[in-house]
């Protein structure tokens, strides 16, 4: 009988947990494993376009697959057919290779189709690069700044000492605890109904600029510090009407795309995460920074801040390693035979907007699942092996 009370407790406490999208507890207990689809479930605010940009240039040509073969787990793959097998088998949803400026394959798979939405997660992060490098030439905010520059934080002085560029680096020094339990930091960054709140709380464990550790509360601390410091120049735009104006429509998107925000509202971004949008947009993306912040003869992000990103740290930073680096919220990946390096913007479950400028190479990747491929090494492995 006991047994069974507490069973029905237990069951009465998780419906009405259930029941309350607007705490944090409400969500964790409701969405609790994270995947692709947690857009529609979470609060989202429009990235809005005024009018659509062109379609992407195209001439389709899937004999490219027969000359590069490219190796996924050790096997060469030959033919398109097998591609498709390989890419559908592994849970991609959209494949997408541009080469000199022009899509020459477009793959889409598990019911998506050229006008899906995709959650991108931390390719978001890729993305606020971009809006920090614009808010940056417009004298907005420095990455030299500190974090107290821009937010009041009289109860945390370890926080307010973080600079800008430590939180682009992922090198601040904050604690991050990682896995499912509802006292982590990973889902309580993830589910929170406060962000804002919640990133003022941080605690500065380790001294900012000397470790790099892969924590998304920098992303967030980061959006919200760009909110301040467009707000206090007297714009009182929220980041997606910054985003739409400085960059979407700039660069020619297809489509408005999606961000989720923490709560209904004035809530703020989720700029870890929450960045929704066609794959074709995430595509424009990459060529944006393929031709250093330029679309055609107009300078989107400024091209200084596009070579700072990509040509990465200095070679002892704690965010340059053999294999690459991690630099203003993108990656490197240290490649043979390139006078100029790859880079990649990297999110959960295996999306990547992989660019190698040697080649004039975008590859966009987006799925519910990475499968049991490293798409980082088979993304790379294309590109080494390129023949146009």
């Amino acid at each position: 009988m006991r047994r069974t009370h507490i069973t029905l407790g237990l069951s009465l406490a998780v419906l009405t947990l259930s029941a309350c999208q607007n705490s944090y507890l409400g969500r964790w207990a409701t969405l609790r494993a994270v995947d692709v689809d947690d857009h529609a479930r979470l609060p989202w605010r429009r990235v809005p376009i005024t009018s659509p940009g062109a379609p992407l240039p195209t001439r389709l040509d899937s004999g490219w697959v027969s000359r590069v073969q490219p190796v996924v787990n050790g096997r060469p793959v030959s033919t398109m057919a097998s591609l498709d097998s390989l890419l559908s088998a592994n849970g991609t949803r959209a494949f997408l290779v541009v080469y000199r400026d022009t899509l020459i394959t477009a793959r889409y798979f598990h019911g998506a189709t050229p006008t899906s939405l995709f959650k991108c997660f931390s390719i978001t992060k890729s993305v606020l690069s971009a809006l920090v490098g614009i808010a940056i030439q417009d004298g907005v905010l420095q990455a030299t700044d500190s974090v107290g520059q821009h937010l009041a934080l009289p109860d945390n002085r370890a926080l307010s000492a973080v600079h800008l560029q430590h939180l682009l680096d992922n090198t601040s020094g904050f604690e991050y605890s990682r896995g499912g339990a509802p006292w982590k930091e990973q889902p309580r960054m993830y589910y929170t109904t406060d962000a804002r709140a919640f990133v003022r709380q941080a605690h500065v464990v380790q001294t900012p600029g000397a470790k790099f550790t892969a924590e998304d509360l920098s992303p967030i601390l980061m959006g919200y510090v760009l909110e301040g410091a467009l707000h206090a120049k007297g714009d009182t735009s929220t980041l997606s009407t910054y985003l739409a104006q400085r960059l979407w429509l700039p660069m020619g998107a297809e489509a408005e795309a999606h961000w989720n925000i923490d709560h209904s509202g004035d809530g703020l971004e989720k700029s870890e995460s929450g960045l929704v949008a066609r794959a074709t947009d995430f595509a424009r993306f990459g060529m944006l920074y393929l031709h250093d912040g330029r679309v055609g003869a107009r300078q989107v992000v400024p091209a200084a801040w596009v070579r700072s990103t990509i040509d990465g740290p200095p070679a002892r930073a704690p965010n340059r390693f053999v294999e690459g680096f991690y630099h203003n919220f993108w990656w490197g990946a240290t490649r043979p035979g390139r006078t100029r390096g790859d880079f990649y913007a990297n999110g959960h479950f295996g999306q990547r907007i992989y660019v190698s400028p040697d080649r004039d190479l975008v590859i966009v990747r987006l799925g519910h699942d990475a499968g049991t491929v490293n798409w980082t090494e088979t993304l790379a492995d294309i590109a080494d092996r390129w023949r146009p």
